[in-house]
Protein backbone atom coordinates (compact mmCIF):
# COMPACT_ATOMS: atom_id res chain seq x y z
CA UNK A 1 0.00 0.00 0.00
CA UNK A 2 1.46 3.56 -0.99
CA UNK A 3 0.30 5.90 1.90
CA UNK A 4 1.58 9.60 1.91
CA UNK A 5 1.71 10.29 5.65
CA UNK A 6 1.55 13.87 7.38
CA UNK A 7 4.29 14.13 10.58
CA UNK A 8 4.61 16.66 13.51
CA UNK A 9 8.27 16.51 14.92
CA UNK A 10 8.55 17.64 18.82
CA UNK A 11 12.17 18.54 20.41
CA UNK A 12 15.08 16.67 19.37
CA UNK A 13 17.29 14.09 21.07
CA UNK A 14 20.11 14.95 23.22
CA UNK A 15 22.71 12.33 25.40
CA UNK A 16 20.67 10.91 27.63
CA UNK A 17 17.49 11.73 27.23
CA UNK A 18 14.88 8.83 26.17
CA UNK A 19 14.24 7.33 22.62
CA UNK A 20 12.03 9.29 19.84
CA UNK A 21 8.94 7.69 20.51
CA UNK A 22 6.69 7.05 17.73
CA UNK A 23 3.06 7.57 17.92
CA UNK A 24 0.58 7.09 14.61
CA UNK A 25 -2.92 7.52 13.97
CA UNK A 26 -4.64 6.28 11.18
CA UNK A 27 -7.12 9.08 10.76
CA UNK A 28 -5.51 12.35 9.62
CA UNK A 29 -8.81 14.07 11.69
CA UNK A 30 -8.23 16.97 14.64
CA UNK A 31 -10.68 14.20 16.83
CA UNK A 32 -7.91 11.39 16.51
CA UNK A 33 -5.29 13.62 16.78
CA UNK A 34 -6.17 16.51 19.10
CA UNK A 35 -5.33 15.05 22.61
CA UNK A 36 -2.06 13.75 21.75
CA UNK A 37 -1.17 17.75 19.75
CA UNK A 38 -2.65 19.07 22.65
CA UNK A 39 -0.25 16.62 24.68
CA UNK A 40 2.68 18.05 22.72
CA UNK A 41 1.89 21.77 22.57
CA UNK A 42 0.89 22.17 26.59
CA UNK A 43 4.09 19.95 27.36
CA UNK A 44 2.59 17.48 29.17
CA UNK A 45 4.65 14.61 27.21
CA UNK A 46 7.83 17.06 27.99
CA UNK A 47 6.89 16.90 31.79
CA UNK A 48 7.15 13.47 31.71
CA UNK A 49 10.36 13.32 30.07
CA UNK A 50 9.60 12.44 26.16
CA UNK A 51 11.15 15.39 24.54
CA UNK A 52 11.16 13.94 21.13
CA UNK A 53 7.83 12.70 19.70
CA UNK A 54 7.20 12.13 16.08
CA UNK A 55 3.28 11.32 14.89
CA UNK A 56 2.11 10.30 11.65
CA UNK A 57 -1.50 10.35 10.52
CA UNK A 58 -2.56 9.29 7.17
CA UNK A 59 -4.88 11.66 5.18
CA UNK A 60 -7.91 10.62 3.54
CA UNK A 61 -6.59 10.49 0.16
CA UNK A 62 -3.53 8.34 1.21
CA UNK A 63 -6.62 5.15 0.64
CA UNK A 64 -9.22 3.60 1.31
CA UNK A 65 -10.51 3.74 5.37
CA UNK A 66 -9.89 0.26 6.07
CA UNK A 67 -6.63 -0.04 4.29
CA UNK A 68 -5.25 2.91 6.21
CA UNK A 69 -6.29 1.17 9.36
CA UNK A 70 -4.86 -2.03 8.76
CA UNK A 71 -1.31 -0.47 7.53
CA UNK A 72 -1.27 1.48 11.02
CA UNK A 73 -1.61 -1.89 12.64
CA UNK A 74 0.96 -3.45 10.56
CA UNK A 75 3.38 -0.33 11.22
CA UNK A 76 2.80 -1.29 15.30
CA UNK A 77 3.55 -5.15 14.61
CA UNK A 78 6.62 -4.33 12.71
CA UNK A 79 7.81 -1.64 15.25
CA UNK A 80 8.08 1.00 12.71
CA UNK A 81 5.39 3.12 15.15
CA UNK A 82 6.09 2.81 19.16
CA UNK A 83 2.15 3.03 19.46
CA UNK A 84 -0.99 3.25 18.01
CA UNK A 85 -3.52 6.48 19.44
CA UNK A 86 -6.99 5.06 17.68
CA UNK A 87 -6.30 2.16 16.09
CA UNK A 88 -9.77 -0.42 14.77
CA UNK A 89 -9.35 -3.27 18.01
CA UNK A 90 -10.47 -5.40 15.26
CA UNK A 91 -7.00 -5.49 13.47
CA UNK A 92 -4.98 -5.27 16.90
CA UNK A 93 -6.98 -8.74 18.34
CA UNK A 94 -6.51 -10.05 14.66
CA UNK A 95 -3.20 -9.39 13.73
CA UNK A 96 -2.52 -10.36 17.85
CA UNK A 97 -4.04 -13.86 16.54
CA UNK A 98 -1.90 -14.05 13.62
CA UNK A 99 0.85 -14.27 16.48
CA UNK A 100 1.89 -10.49 15.35
CA UNK A 101 3.72 -8.47 18.46
CA UNK A 102 0.73 -6.24 19.09
CA UNK A 103 -0.71 -5.41 22.32
CA UNK A 104 -3.26 -2.94 23.85
CA UNK A 105 -2.45 -0.55 26.50
CA UNK A 106 -5.22 1.18 27.28
CA UNK A 107 -8.10 3.00 25.91
CA UNK A 108 -8.57 5.31 23.64
CA UNK A 109 -12.29 6.97 24.51
CA UNK A 110 -15.09 5.49 27.17
CA UNK A 111 -17.00 3.80 24.28
CA UNK A 112 -18.25 4.98 20.79
CA UNK A 113 -22.33 4.10 20.72
CA UNK A 114 -24.91 5.69 18.23
CA UNK A 115 -28.77 5.72 18.14
CA UNK A 116 -30.67 4.20 15.00
CA UNK A 117 -32.53 6.93 13.96
CA UNK A 118 -35.36 5.76 11.61
CA UNK A 119 -37.56 8.17 9.37
CA UNK A 120 -41.18 8.72 10.73
CA UNK A 121 -43.41 5.47 10.31
CA UNK A 122 -40.92 3.17 11.05
CA UNK A 123 -40.70 1.80 14.57
CA UNK A 124 -37.68 -0.62 15.15
CA UNK A 125 -35.03 -2.25 13.09
CA UNK A 126 -37.12 -5.06 11.61
CA UNK A 127 -38.59 -2.26 9.13
CA UNK A 128 -35.54 -2.03 7.98
CA UNK A 129 -35.97 -5.32 6.23
CA UNK A 130 -36.00 -4.84 2.29
CA UNK A 131 -34.69 -1.13 2.54
CA UNK A 132 -30.73 0.15 1.84
CA UNK A 133 -29.34 2.40 4.44
CA UNK A 134 -26.52 4.56 3.51
CA UNK A 135 -23.54 4.58 5.36
CA UNK A 136 -20.91 6.38 3.66
CA UNK A 137 -18.04 5.13 3.75
CA UNK A 138 -17.11 0.95 3.75
CA UNK A 139 -15.68 0.01 7.40
CA UNK A 140 -16.34 3.46 9.45
CA UNK A 141 -17.58 3.53 12.65
CA UNK A 142 -21.20 3.74 11.40
CA UNK A 143 -20.92 0.64 9.17
CA UNK A 144 -19.24 -1.30 11.89
CA UNK A 145 -22.19 -0.72 14.41
CA UNK A 146 -25.05 -1.17 12.03
CA UNK A 147 -24.05 -4.11 10.84
CA UNK A 148 -23.11 -5.91 14.55
CA UNK A 149 -26.66 -4.41 15.78
CA UNK A 150 -28.72 -6.14 12.80
CA UNK A 151 -26.53 -9.16 13.34
CA UNK A 152 -27.46 -9.31 17.04
CA UNK A 153 -30.78 -8.64 16.02
CA UNK A 154 -30.91 -12.12 13.82
CA UNK A 155 -30.63 -9.98 10.42
CA UNK A 156 -28.50 -10.57 7.70
CA UNK A 157 -26.35 -7.07 6.38
CA UNK A 158 -27.01 -7.10 2.73
CA UNK A 159 -29.32 -9.26 2.63
CA UNK A 160 -32.23 -8.73 5.07
CA UNK A 161 -30.58 -4.91 4.73
CA UNK A 162 -28.93 -3.18 1.84
CA UNK A 163 -25.90 -1.22 2.97
CA UNK A 164 -25.04 1.05 0.52
CA UNK A 165 -21.75 3.19 0.14
CA UNK A 166 -22.28 6.92 -1.21
CA UNK A 167 -18.41 7.89 -0.25
CA UNK A 168 -19.48 10.25 2.24
CA UNK A 169 -17.18 12.15 4.40
CA UNK A 170 -16.32 10.65 7.89
CA UNK A 171 -17.35 12.86 10.99
CA UNK A 172 -19.83 14.83 9.34
CA UNK A 173 -22.75 14.74 11.70
CA UNK A 174 -24.29 18.03 11.28
CA UNK A 175 -24.56 17.41 7.85
CA UNK A 176 -25.42 13.73 7.52
CA UNK A 177 -28.37 15.13 10.23
CA UNK A 178 -29.67 18.11 8.16
CA UNK A 179 -29.85 15.51 4.69
CA UNK A 180 -31.75 12.94 6.90
CA UNK A 181 -34.09 15.70 7.99
CA UNK A 182 -34.63 16.88 4.25
CA UNK A 183 -35.27 13.52 3.72
CA UNK A 184 -32.14 12.72 1.43
CA UNK A 185 -30.61 10.53 3.66
CA UNK A 186 -32.29 7.26 3.99
CA UNK A 187 -34.81 5.49 5.66
CA UNK A 188 -32.32 4.96 8.82
CA UNK A 189 -29.20 6.91 9.75
CA UNK A 190 -26.86 6.66 12.87
CA UNK A 191 -27.08 9.45 14.93
CA UNK A 192 -24.43 10.70 17.90
CA UNK A 193 -25.94 12.00 21.42
CA UNK A 194 -25.35 15.41 20.14
CA UNK A 195 -27.99 15.28 17.19
CA UNK A 196 -30.29 13.09 19.56
CA UNK A 197 -32.50 15.91 21.08
CA UNK A 198 -33.18 17.77 17.59
CA UNK A 199 -33.91 14.45 15.83
CA UNK A 200 -36.36 13.82 18.60
CA UNK A 201 -37.85 17.15 18.87
CA UNK A 202 -38.56 16.66 15.23
CA UNK A 203 -40.63 13.72 15.48
CA UNK A 204 -38.01 11.01 14.41
CA UNK A 205 -38.02 7.60 16.04
CA UNK A 206 -34.88 5.95 17.32
CA UNK A 207 -34.73 2.41 16.28
CA UNK A 208 -32.15 1.16 18.67
CA UNK A 209 -30.14 2.24 21.24
CA UNK A 210 -26.54 1.00 21.19
CA UNK A 211 -25.66 3.61 24.09
CA UNK A 212 -27.59 0.90 26.17
CA UNK A 213 -26.99 -2.17 24.39
CA UNK A 214 -23.27 -1.98 24.08
CA UNK A 215 -22.04 0.06 26.73
CA UNK A 216 -19.01 -0.39 27.35
CA UNK A 217 -17.63 -1.28 23.77
CA UNK A 218 -14.46 -0.33 22.94
CA UNK A 219 -13.88 -0.30 19.09
CA UNK A 220 -10.82 1.78 19.28
CA UNK A 221 -8.18 1.46 21.57
CA UNK A 222 -4.72 2.56 22.16
CA UNK A 223 -2.44 0.00 21.04
CA UNK A 224 1.73 -0.21 21.04
CA UNK A 225 4.20 -2.78 19.60
CA UNK A 226 4.95 -5.15 22.46
CA UNK A 227 8.31 -5.40 22.13
CA UNK A 228 8.42 -1.68 22.90
CA UNK A 229 6.13 -2.58 26.08
CA UNK A 230 8.75 -5.16 27.40
CA UNK A 231 11.48 -3.23 26.65
CA UNK A 232 10.37 0.38 27.55
CA UNK A 233 8.02 -0.25 30.29
CA UNK A 234 8.93 3.66 31.63
CA UNK A 235 8.48 5.48 28.28
CA UNK A 236 5.07 3.87 28.11
CA UNK A 237 4.10 4.80 31.29
CA UNK A 238 5.43 7.90 30.50
CA UNK A 239 2.95 8.64 27.46
CA UNK A 240 0.57 7.04 29.55
CA UNK A 241 0.38 10.03 32.11
CA UNK A 242 0.82 12.62 29.20
CA UNK A 243 -2.30 11.87 27.48
CA UNK A 244 -4.03 11.17 30.67
CA UNK A 245 -3.10 15.00 31.98
CA UNK A 246 -4.47 15.87 28.16
CA UNK A 247 -7.33 14.11 28.13
CA UNK A 248 -8.31 15.89 31.90
CA UNK A 249 -7.59 19.16 29.96
CA UNK A 250 -9.20 19.15 26.73
CA UNK A 251 -12.20 17.80 28.75
CA UNK A 252 -12.31 20.69 30.79
CA UNK A 253 -14.43 23.03 29.10
CA UNK A 254 -12.32 26.28 30.37
CA UNK A 255 -9.92 24.95 28.10
CA UNK A 256 -11.83 24.86 25.01
CA UNK A 257 -10.82 28.01 22.44
CA UNK A 258 -6.99 27.19 23.45
CA UNK A 259 -7.91 23.56 22.44
CA UNK A 260 -9.76 24.82 19.00
CA UNK A 261 -6.63 26.87 18.43
CA UNK A 262 -4.60 23.99 18.85
CA UNK A 263 -6.02 22.21 16.08
CA UNK A 264 -6.64 25.28 13.83
CA UNK A 265 -2.79 25.99 14.24
CA UNK A 266 -2.33 22.45 13.23
CA UNK A 267 -3.89 22.72 10.14
CA UNK A 268 -7.31 21.54 10.88
CA UNK A 269 -10.70 23.09 10.67
CA UNK A 270 -10.30 24.69 7.43
CA UNK A 271 -13.19 22.88 5.47
CA UNK A 272 -17.08 23.53 6.09
CA UNK A 273 -17.54 19.78 7.08
CA UNK A 274 -15.21 20.26 10.01
CA UNK A 275 -15.97 24.09 11.13
CA UNK A 276 -19.76 22.27 10.90
CA UNK A 277 -19.03 19.45 13.21
CA UNK A 278 -16.82 20.82 15.36
CA UNK A 279 -19.27 21.63 18.32
CA UNK A 280 -21.32 17.87 17.54
CA UNK A 281 -17.67 16.08 17.99
CA UNK A 282 -16.63 17.85 21.12
CA UNK A 283 -19.76 17.82 23.25
CA UNK A 284 -20.05 13.96 22.38
CA UNK A 285 -16.56 14.01 24.06
CA UNK A 286 -18.03 15.29 26.83
CA UNK A 287 -19.94 11.60 27.47
CA UNK A 288 -17.96 9.42 25.63
CA UNK A 289 -14.49 10.82 26.63
CA UNK A 290 -11.92 9.00 28.58
CA UNK A 291 -10.15 11.53 31.94
CA UNK A 292 -7.78 7.96 32.86
CA UNK A 293 -7.33 5.90 30.04
CA UNK A 294 -9.24 2.94 31.83
CA UNK A 295 -10.14 0.32 29.84
CA UNK A 296 -12.75 -2.56 31.59
CA UNK A 297 -12.20 -6.29 30.10
CA UNK A 298 -15.62 -6.43 29.04
CA UNK A 299 -15.30 -3.69 26.71
CA UNK A 300 -12.82 -5.77 24.61
CA UNK A 301 -14.24 -9.09 25.71
CA UNK A 302 -17.40 -7.96 23.46
CA UNK A 303 -15.61 -7.27 20.60
CA UNK A 304 -13.07 -10.35 20.73
CA UNK A 305 -16.83 -12.34 20.67
CA UNK A 306 -18.07 -10.65 17.92
CA UNK A 307 -14.49 -11.63 16.13
CA UNK A 308 -15.16 -15.41 17.28
CA UNK A 309 -18.14 -15.37 15.63
CA UNK A 310 -17.08 -13.96 12.69
CA UNK A 311 -14.58 -16.66 12.52
CA UNK A 312 -11.73 -14.51 12.53
CA UNK A 313 -9.76 -15.20 15.30
CA UNK A 314 -9.52 -18.52 17.28
CA UNK A 315 -12.23 -20.08 19.48
CA UNK A 316 -9.28 -19.77 22.22
CA UNK A 317 -8.51 -16.34 21.97
CA UNK A 318 -8.75 -14.82 24.96
CA UNK A 319 -8.62 -11.44 26.14
CA UNK A 320 -5.32 -11.99 28.57
CA UNK A 321 -3.68 -12.58 24.97
CA UNK A 322 -3.65 -8.89 23.94
CA UNK A 323 -4.38 -6.78 26.61
CA UNK A 324 -1.27 -5.38 28.33
CA UNK A 325 -2.35 -2.60 31.69
CA UNK A 326 0.76 -2.97 34.10
CA UNK A 327 2.15 0.30 32.05
CA UNK A 328 -1.45 2.33 32.85
CA UNK A 329 -2.06 0.67 36.10
CA UNK A 330 1.64 2.37 37.25
CA UNK A 331 0.62 6.06 35.35
CA UNK A 332 -3.01 6.15 36.96
CA UNK A 333 -1.38 5.39 40.97
CA UNK A 334 1.35 8.00 39.77
CA UNK A 335 -1.49 10.61 39.04
CA UNK A 336 -3.26 9.92 42.07
CA UNK A 337 -0.82 10.90 44.34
Amino acid sequence: MLVQPRVWLNGTQTRGSAPRLRLSAAHDEWNHVGIALAAIDKGFFADEGLSDIELVTFPEDSGALVDREAYQVDLLARGIVDVGVDPRTTFVLEAKDEGKPVCIVAARRKNHAFLVIGQKGLSNLEDLKGLAVDMGQRGGATDVMLRQVLIDSGMVPDEDVRIDYSGAPMHDSAGRAEAFIRGQDGPASLAPTAQLDRLLDLGFPVLADLRQRYPSRHDRVTAANEDFVNNHPDQLKSFLKGMIRSCRWVLDLNNTEEFKQIILDAGFLTTDREQRSFDDLFTGWQTRGTRDLSLPQEGIELIIDEEKRAERIAPSFKVENVVRLEALGRAQAEMAE
